[in-house]
């Protein structure tokens, strides 16, 4: 089984694509610069390596090389953006093998800094340079994988956002509706209410009015005498045959009084 991504990039990196001093052809001082740069970086010391590159730059600014080396200690630095830009310099008409190792480097950087698509087109340019790159191939194939799990991830937040936002929808329909439920109990309940006030207000009333009853029934039975008092239909009856009555006296009275045969008292 062969190493995760990362080792196998770390491991590539140094084992054999520093270019020496020595395939340079540099001023004494420049080469030893570079010699010395590579003694550090094999070290660890990756600032005094830099400062060592530096310097060697300073007398040949335009070594592709040593961009390339430059890179390489910048990518152990950790310093993936900036190691990405040295490679590029580095693979820019520069000999196929140095282009290859440049262009191979420049995924190996782009993966470390997340840019998973520029990995792939780093590495597919580089087995394009060399199809005998395993390497370079296996890594295309993690950074394929790594994309994919990428998308998939990104498909699952989206799915649970839309989860989410279904879930926050579906409780808000659920809260309206049981509003809705409440306000119509209230409704209901107020209904209700209003009714059973309206009867006991009808009750009331027909208790008072059956009081008022029992109360004149009452009266009634104290005073007999009241309740057989003569209607006014039975007084105006009573009034005019008093008046008819009266009329028929007065009548009588004003008539002459016959004359009666008598028999004369003979003298």
């Amino acid at each position: 089984m062969r190493c995760l991504l990362t080792k196998c990039l770390v491991v590539l990196i140094v084992g054999g694509v520093w270019m020496s001093s020595a395939a340079l052809s540099w001023k004494d001082s420049a080469s030893q610069d570079a010699e010395k740069a590579i003694e550090l970086y094999k070290q660890n010391k990756l600032d005094e390596a830099l400062a060592k590159i530096t310097a060697a730059q300073a007398e040949m600014p335009n070594s592709l090389k040593l961009q390339y080396n430059m890179g390489n200690v910048l990518y152990r630095k950790g310093k993936f953006g900036d190691a990405r830009a040295g490679y590029k310099i580095a693979s820019q008409d520069a000999p196929r093998s140095l282009e290859q190792s440049a262009t191979y480097n420049m995924g190996n950087a782009a993966f470390k800094a997340g840019d998973i698509k520029g990995a792939i087109e780093a590495y597919t340019k580089a087995l394009l340079l060399n199809p005998n790159d395993a390497d370079a191939r296996y890594n295309l194939e993690l950074a394929l994988r790594a994309q994919q799990q990428k998308k998939q991830k990104q498909d699952r937040k989206q799915q649970g956002k839309g989860k989410q936002k279904q879930e926050k929808k579906q409780g808000q329909q659920k809260g309206d509706k049981q509003k809705q439920q409440e306000k119509k109990k209230g409704d209901k309940q107020q209904e209700n209410k209003s009714k059973e006030e309206q009867a006991k207000q009808e009750r009331a009333e027909q208790q008072k009015a059956k009081q008022a009853k029992q109360e004149k029934n009452k009266q009634g039975q104290k005073n007999p005498k009241r309740a057989q008092q003569l209607s006014k239909d039975q007084i105006q009856q009573i009034l005019a045959a008093l008046k008819q009555q009266e009329l028929q006296v007065q009548r009588n009275l004003h008539q002459p009084k016959s004359s009666s045969s008598s028999v004369e008292k003979n003298w």
